[in-house]
């Protein structure tokens, strides 16, 4: 009887030390909130790319043609980020900032800003009225800004090159504002229309170019992402913002060379909007017409 009385309270210490050790057992980690998400609006040829950070920060980069603006401000009212903290315009171009008028009008935002670069167009010199008439205040873009998100997301840009790169009728894409946002170990590199001149600009200053996420340059052209380029970047997942049977957007030898770096592509032709989460940690994509999400490898 003892023995049986002895044996009983030896199981009941055990199981008590086996409930303290469940107890003091780390409860399992919450699922990871994003920390930024990035939208590349499927715009046609043209770029328009809107961030968000979970602290309620919003940036959109660049606006498409004029006939983008739809599109774009569907994307906004879902996100319900009107009006925006900042818009950043990349450089000067139609495709670039043509939708960014009514973006400016039905949507508003707090900030302007653009690498400054001097182009005489009817399309930009308006966009810089709506701007004045709106009261929103404009600043230039400088090399080496970072423009804090919250959340852990950083946006640091890496151009436009001071001084200007003179480059003839090319010399709008060689200033384009290029940059990188960071969150955690995990980024993503929005090179605008960067040409070959200002991808050795940034291979020479000797940048660490590296990230998860490309924006490829340009919609693809032959005439941006270097080998030489793709090597420092280094990307897992490439972007492509392009219309349909466009036939050099995507060129052939650039494909080629995004092939050669092991990147995946997208573009927004064939996948419409692309969503991208980044956690610190991972990124996440999917797409319209891929709504699964991916996590990258």
């Amino acid at each position: 009887m003892r023995r049986a009385w002895l044996l009983r309270s030896l199981w009941m210490l055990l199981a008590g030390a086996l409930c303290l050790a469940c107890v003091r057992r780390p409860l399992p980690a919450p699922p990871t909130r994003p920390s930024a998400s990035v939208d590349i609006i499927a715009v046609g040829h043209g770029d328009s790319i809107l961030i968000t950070s979970a602290a309620g920060k919003s940036l959109l980069i660049d606006g498409g043609e004029a006939e983008a603006a739809p599109a774009i401000l569907s994307v906004l009212r879902a996100r319900s980020v009107c009006p925006l903290d900042l818009i950043l315009l990349t450089h000067p171009h139609s495709d670039h900032l043509g939708g960014l008028g009514p973006v400016v009008k039905e949507c508003g935002a707090r900030r302007f800003m653009d690498s400054g670069y001097p182009h005489e167009s009817r399309i930009y010199a308006h966009l810089l009225e709506i701007l004045e008439q709106r009261g929103v205040p404009m600043a230039r873009a400088e090399a080496g800004r970072q423009i804090d998100l919250g959340s852990g997301a950083v946006l640091t840009l890496f151009g436009p090159p001071q001084p200007f790169l003179q480059e003839g009728p090319d010399a709008v894409n060689a200033n384009s504002v290029v940059s990188r946002l960071q969150v955690g170990g995990t980024s993503v590199l929005l090179a605008g229309d960067a040409n070959v001149t200002e991808e050795t600009w940034l291979l020479g200053r000797g940048l660490s170019l590296r990230s998860t996420v490309l924006k490829v340059a340009h919609h693809g052209s032959r005439t941006s992402s270097t080998a030489e380029f793709l090597t420092a970047v280094a990307p897992r997942l490439a972007i492509i913002s392009n219309w349909p049977d466009a036939p050099k957007h995507p060129h052939p030898e650039t494909l080629r060379r995004l092939a050669a770096a092991r990147a995946r592509v997208l573009e927004t032709a064939r996948e419409g909007t692309i969503h991208l989460e980044l956690d610190g940690e991972t990124v996440t994509w999917f797409t319209a017409n891929h709504p699964q999400k991916v996590v990258l490898p």
